[in-house]
């Protein structure tokens, strides 16, 4: 009886833990009996065991550190995610110093390759001894800095029934990845408190960055007393802690606490909204394949898409187009002398980064939302227009450039006018009214066509053209040929040889025809 009460309370204690179904088994030290079975049951677990995952990812967690006469430092861990082979290339974290594998040891032998799951002992050439630290990592990916660059981590949070503290905003706790220990300050997702026994999403900044994976699983730990808190997996690296009025940004936090690779392959492209298929998850703890694979179920169930190089997420996107295209509208409706705007300047609007700002633009052109004129983006359907004074100026200075086709003012002298006569002149360029020659002149983009074709004649005439040619047909002075030929020399309408010209080489260009 006494036993059976013993073994229910052991039940209760690993209910809705991993240990729920787990055998229990009775045995005695004095007489021996119940070992067999215990012992048949552990002889099997290896068998049940799969292999450990090879994602192409390598990582070495150091657990010891060691100088071995003739060899140097040596490290050793169980290595995860991917083989190590030696010659291999590979970066020691935090150092995120570059060397080479010398050798590796796995089970006290020597060997070519080590693979995930074996504990393994490494020794390299190009890294100092005292760079190979417990803690460390050892990996097979060179640029690490971009877990230097988001130290801010995003974790699940599950708190143990006896931990003996609340989790609140600024509460300092020991995160445990791995071998490596680091301890930062946590805070809150969407909620003030997690009580024992509860679940949730914190941010956790580290004292030092730490090196880990999307997945990863790890255990939180009260600095000081050293008792165990709770644990969860990694969810995302973030820049900095984010504001409490970004909170609705992070919503696709709780999309990942399930761990299925397809809900993580979703929510990346929810906080992406169309995001390089080829460095998609390359942060988690996934290989690339799998990351594809899923991927590919959700293009078929149409919660993706993919767009040349890129996939998106359907809703995110269309709702992250809209949005970009009513800033541009805004932006631009008090500035109707404007053909466009470049992509430096859309970014800004976007309210992403660079990457992702060029991709949307692309989609956007794509799908005939918006189009490209040279470097400048415009929205389908937005004409250009000049009023008021701007409108006084442009007249103006195209007064100026008809009355001296083939002698312009410079462009200093046509902007002296002020601020409306500066964006007067960038509406005539970008309208095409005029065609900027070098810094400091604009012809009439009629005159500058009748220049180039001129040029085009004489070298199709006789492959060679030279300054006193410009002077005569044109009557141009010193001041105006270098420029001119100096641009088609530019644009490779000609090539410079001595003090002649011959042709360039997009001279048989269409863009140069009439």
């Amino acid at each position: 009886d006494w036993l059976e009460l013993l073994q229910e309370d052991i039940k209760d204690k690993v209910r809705d833990s991993f240990l729920s179904d787990a055998p229990i088994f009775q045995v005695s030290a004095e007489t021996g009996e119940g070992f067999e079975p215990l012992r048949d049951y552990l002889n099997r677990l290896p068998r049940q065991a799969g292999t450990r995952k090879d994602i192409g990812k390598a990582r070495l967690y150091i657990d010891r550190s060691f100088v071995r006469p003739g060899i140097g430092g040596v490290v050793t861990g169980t290595l995860r995610g991917g083989n190590l082979s030696v010659g291999q290339s590979v970066s020691v974290w935090p150092s995120m110093t570059l060397g080479k594998i010398r050798s590796l040891q796995s089970n006290n032998q020597n060997v070519q390759i080590a693979v995930p799951g074996q504990r393994t002992a490494v020794s390299f050439t190009g890294i100092d001894k005292e760079l190979l630290v417990r803690g460390g990592v050892v990996s097979d990916r060179l640029d690490l800095s971009f877990f230097k660059q988001r130290p801010v981590l995003a974790l699940s949070m599950e708190l143990i029934g006896e931990a003996p503290v609340t989790l609140v905003d600024r509460r300092r706790i020991l995160l445990m990845v791995g071998t490596t220990e680091m301890e930062g300050e946590i805070r809150l997702f969407n909620r003030k408190e997690i009580t024992p026994g509860e679940k949730g999403v914190v941010f956790f900044k580290p004292d030092e960055p730490v090196y880990c994976l999307v997945g990863d699983h790890y255990v939180a730990r009260l600095p000081t007393p050293m008792v165990t808190l709770g644990g969860g997996r990694v969810l995302d690296h973030l820049v900095h802690f984010p504001r409490r009025r970004q909170a609705s940004l992070y919503g696709y936090l709780e999309e990942r606490l399930s761990g299925g690779i397809d809900d993580l392959v979703s929510s990346e492209l929810q906080k992406g909204v169309i995001v390089a298929s080829e460095s998609l998850l390359s942060e988690a703890d996934f290989s690339k394949s799998e990351v594809q694979k899923a991927a590919a179920g959700l293009i078929r169930e149409k919660a993706l898409g993919r767009f040349e190089g890129y996939l998106f997420h359907v809703k995110s996107l269309t709702v992250a187009c809209d949005h970009f295209t009513e800033a541009v509208a805004k932006y631009l409706e008090n500035k109707p002398h404007l053909v466009g705007l470049p992509w430096e300047q859309l970014t800004g609007l976007s309210g992403y980064g660079n990457e992702t700002t060029q991709a949307l633009l692309k989609y956007l052109v794509a799908a005939n939302r918006m189009t490209k004129t040279g470097d400048k983006y415009n929205l389908v359907g937005r004409g250009m227009s000049l009023k008021g004074n701007m409108k006084k100026a442009h007249d103006r200075i195209m007064d100026m450039l008809r009355n001296q086709p083939y002698a312009p003012p410079t462009m200093s002298q046509l902007a002296a006018g002020g601020k409306d006569y500066k964006e007067a002149i960038k509406y005539i360029i970008d309208s095409g009214e005029g065609y900027k020659c070098g810094p400091d002149f604009i012809f009439l983009s009629d005159v500058w066509q009748e220049i180039v074709q001129f040029i085009k004649m004489q070298l199709g005439k006789a492959d060679t053209l030279a300054v006193t040619e410009l002077r005569e047909r044109f009557g141009f002075t010193r001041k105006f040929v270098i420029p001119i030929l100096e641009e088609t020399d530019r644009i490779r309408l000609t090539r410079r040889e001595g003090d002649i010209r011959v042709k360039g080489d997009r001279f048989e260009s269409e863009e140069f025809d009439l």
